[in-house]
C-alpha cells in the first residue's frame, strides 16, 4: 500500500507540474505540414489558451507533364492560423478548434491540348476555396526543464475544395478552354479534396 500512495503522490506530482498558470505567455518555433510556423500563445486559466501562428514561408517548385498537358510552376504554402486550446485534464493533453486564414497559392504556366484547337498556351492558378477555413487539432505538450516545452499537433484544415483556374494566353480562345472536358475534369477532382492534413512540431518557451 506504500508503495500504491508513493504512486499516486508521483502521478499528482507530475500532473501539478505540468498545469500552467493563469497569464503565461509562450512563444514557439517550428515545422508543419503547411511551411515554417511561429507561435505565440497566452494562458487564460489552467484549462483554457488562446494561439496565434504565423505558418508557410516555404515555396515548392510544380511539374506536371503528360500527352495532354505540360506545366511548371510553383506552391506557396501558408497563412495565418488563430486557434483556441482547451486541456481538459489540465495537463500536456489538448484539443483545440479555430481559423485559418490562408494565402496558399498554386500559380503554373505551360501548354494544354483543347479539344478542336490543339496545344494552347494557358496559366493556372489554384487555391483553397475558403480564404477562412476551420481547423480543429489534437496535440501533446511535453513540457521539461524550467519553462521549455516540445509540443506535437494533428489535425484537419476544413478548405472547402481546391478552386483551379485556366486563362488562356490568346483571350479568343477562352470560351474554348473552359468548355474542355479534361479540364473541366481536373476543376471538378480539385473541388472534392475540401480537407487539407496539419501537422506541427514546435518547441517553445514559456516566460
Amino acid at each position: 500500500m506504500k508503495n500504491f500512495y508513493a504512486a499516486c503522490l508521483v502521478v499528482l506530482g507530475a500532473s501539478a507540474a505540468t498545469a500552467q498558470d493563469t497569464g503565461d505567455i509562450s512563444v514557439a518555433l517550428g515545422v508543419s505540414s503547411l511551411g515554417g510556423n511561429i507561435e505565440a500563445a497566452y494562458q487564460i486559466d489552467p484549462s483554457y489558451r488562446v494561439r496565434g501562428a504565423l505558418i508557410g514561408g516555404v515555396d515548392y517548385s510544380y511539374e506536371e507533364s503528360d500527352d495532354d498537358a505540360d506545366f511548371e510552376g510553383s506552391i506557396e504554402l501558408g497563412g495565418l492560423a488563430l486557434i483556441g486550446d482547451f486541456y481538459p485534464l489540465q495537463n500536456g493533453w489538448r484539443v483545440s478548434g479555430g481559423l485559418f486564414f490562408s494565402n496558399t497559392e498554386l500559380s503554373a504556366t505551360g501548354t494544354a491540348d483543347i479539344e478542336g484547337l490543339g496545344e494552347e498556351a494557358v496559366e493556372i492558378t489554384a487555391s483553397f476555396a475558403n480564404d477562412i477555413s476551420p481547423m480543429i487539432t489534437t496535440g501533446y505538450d511535453l513540457r521539461f526543464g524550467d519553462g521549455w516545452s516540445f509540443n506535437s499537433e494533428v489535425g484537419l484544415i476544413f478548405t472547402g475544395g481546391i478552386d483551379i483556374d485556366y486563362t488562356a494566353t490568346d483571350p479568343l480562345v477562352q470560351d474554348q478552354v473552359d468548355d474542355d472536358p479534361d479540364l473541366q475534369e481536373a476543376q471538378d477532382d480539385a473541388e472534392d479534396i475540401s480537407i487539407f492534413p496539419y501537422l506541427s512540431l514546435t518547441m517553445s518557451y514559456q516566460f
